[in-house]
């Protein structure tokens, strides 16, 4: 356990998207990020119980730009530079906020290294500019397969290399590439990973 690196996330996901998909509003998530806070803290402490060392905690991505979002709330306002509902990303930059406040808390507890991944940033920066990572400036806020149209009849997108998302909700191969660089190569941990693995 303590020569392993141990990738901790993106926890919290589906613990925001369950109850907006059932209609519950966000006065009723906020109050579940402490607790998510709190399930990530155990789940950390549990592996450092166990003898992990290195661990690489990640933040949520902004939530409020996926197309299964936008298209669940079209009439919503959005943010004018970026497209993407900011009530939504604001709740996730909360519950990242308060991960790193814990993780803070957490380093200062155990003699172990815990890094935050910025997933948020990681993919904002994706949205921002998507003619500079490969993708259409017409896609970036779209699907190439749409979770919401799933059907017999669907097919994938003819180029999902041109895309961010894939499916409405999870990323197309060609984003997590570039997520996993800024993850193993910098700069969305730091230190990132491998920096530790020489």
């Amino acid at each position: 356990m303590e020569s392993s690196l141990f990738l901790v996330g993106e926890i919290g996901v589906n613990d925001y998207h369950h109850p907006f998909v059932q209609n519950k509003t966000l006065e009723w998530v906020r109050p579940l990020v402490p607790q998510v806070i709190s399930s990530i803290a155990l789940s950390i402490e549990a592996l450092i119980d166990l003898g992990a060392k290195t661990i690489y905690v990640s933040g949520i991505f902004p939530l409020g730009c996926t197309p299964q979002y936008l298209a669940l709330f079209p009439g919503d306002d959005r943010d004018p530079t970026t497209g993407c509902l900011w009530w939504l990303n604001d709740l996730i930059l909360v519950h990242n906020h308060m991960l790193q406040a814990k993780l803070g808390e957490l380093r200062r507890g155990h003699p172990v290294s815990i890094t935050y991944v910025d997933s948020y940033q990681n993919v904002l920066g994706l949205i921002t500019k998507p003619a500079e990572n490969g993708f259409g400036v017409e896609t970036v806020l779209e699907a190439c397969y749409p979770l919401l149209s799933l059907g017999p009849a669907a097919v994938p997108c003819s180029d999902p290399l041109r895309y961010v998302s894939f499916d409405g909700l999870h990323m197309t191969e060609a984003a997590y590439k570039i997520m996993a660089s800024g993850l193993l190569d910098g700069p969305f941990a730091t230190p990132p990973i491998m920096s530790t693995c020489n």
